[in-house]
């Protein structure tokens, strides 16, 4: 008898543990409603004015908008936690987990925001092309000056990194910029026209005591030829990927670069994103030639160049967002949530989302053309 106690006593240890198991390691980090259909409960909706040019923006577990005339973060009722004012002819909007920053392009100012409120202002001497923040509050710049480009890089609290200059006739026009987690590297894409074959330049910056031992700090560089690469991205601290007009390139940067992958494309490519370290590319039309591919084919490639998942849409996608492990999709009929390349849940929405961001605990913000809501997921 206590031998038979003991075996079913075991048997339900076993079947508790796998329960715990699933439900904490292998069950994708939904809300219980794994690929079910949904509903957005309305907590809150605020009207926009499309001609104030307003962005939205997610910054921890609160509501940012950003106007040319300043920054307010705001709660899920929309009153105002904080607020920042300045005045911005064109601001660029960049954020992460932890910080948020505006940029005024062709002008010479970035400001620099964490959740509790303004961090610091970026003063420069060129206007700025572009630039880019990392998740530690790292700030790299790019602006021009009569012989070419300045690229600087500061850390959190404001020290200048690096100062380098690039020249038009020998590096080209930049293009793109990233910056890795940890901000001891960094990569760029210069456009160069050579003849009349067109170069992008890809060159790999180390700003660790590693990189002391290399010219500029430079550790490799790689000329992709008849490419346009608008787009680099580190998709982890040790690798990189860089979407061309025809392709797709890996590089694995322990130190120097390593060209892992080049996946060549026979699509458009309308859209990318990033999710769990994954490249996510949403590929359009078919072009000249056979291809693998039919239009609204979601592919996503891990850091070595290998497809992942993939995900064939019947009806036209107009809304492609990647957000840490998840990301988001919408079509004419629904947008879905996704984890891994599996739907969390699906809810019917026929308005043109603009950008969407989880606000935690089921709650999320939806950017439409003309107002935000805050909205809850509910069965």
């Amino acid at each position: 008898m206590k031998k038979q106690k003991m075996k079913i006593f075991l048997i339900m240890v076993a079947v508790i543990a796998s329960l715990v198991a699933y439900i904490v390691i292998i069950r994708p980090k939904g809300y219980g409603l794994i690929g079910g259909k949904v509903k957005f409960e309305v907590m809150n909706t605020t009207a926009i004015n499309p001609l104030d040019k307003v962005s939205l923006r997610q910054l921890g577990k609160h509501i940012v908008r950003i106007s040319k005339d300043g920054v307010t973060m705001l709660d899920y009722e929309g009153k105002t936690i904080w607020d920042k004012t300045f005045n911005m002819m064109n601001p660029k909007v960049i954020s992460n987990e932890k910080f948020l920053a505006v940029g005024d392009i062709s002008s010479r100012d970035v400001y620099l925001f964490n959740e509790e409120g303004f961090v610091r202002q970026y003063d420069v001497n060129d206007p700025i092309i572009m630039y880019d923040i990392n998740e530690n509050g790292i700030v790299a710049i790019i602006g021009q000056n009569d012989k070419g480009h300045v690229v600087q890089l500061y850390d959190a609290d404001g020290t200048a990194l690096v100062h380098r200059e690039t020249f038009l006739e020998n590096d080209g026009f930049p293009l793109a910029l990233d910056i890795s987690e940890d901000g001891t590297k960094m990569v760029t894409s210069y456009l160069f026209v050579k003849g009349e074959t067109v170069v992008s330049n890809l060159t790999f910056f180390n700003f660790s005591d590693t990189g002391q031992k290399f010219d500029e700090r430079v550790t490799g560089a790689f000329a992709v030829d008849d490419t346009l690469i608008p787009e680099v991205k580190f998709l982890d601290g040790n690798h990189v990927s860089a979407v061309g007009d025809n392709r797709v390139l890996f590089y694995q940067v322990d130190i120097k670069p390593e060209e892992v992958a080049n996946v060549t494309l026979n699509n458009e490519i309308k859209k990318v994103s990033y999710a769990n370290n994954n490249l996510l590319t949403l590929l359009g039309r078919p072009l000249s030639g056979e291809s693998t591919y039919q239009e609204n084919t979601l592919v996503a490639y891990d850091n070595a160049g290998q497809v992942a998942y993939e995900n064939a849409y019947e009806s036209a996608i107009t809304y492609l967002e990647g957000s840490h492990e998840k990301y988001y999709v919408e079509s004419e009929f629904y947008i879905r949530e996704y984890y891994n390349g599996k739907i969390n849940w699906e809810t019917p929405l026929k308005e043109d989302i603009k950008f969407i961001s989880s606000l935690g605990r089921n709650k999320f913000l939806i950017v439409l053309q003309n107002e935000y809501r805050v909205v809850k997921v509910i069965k």
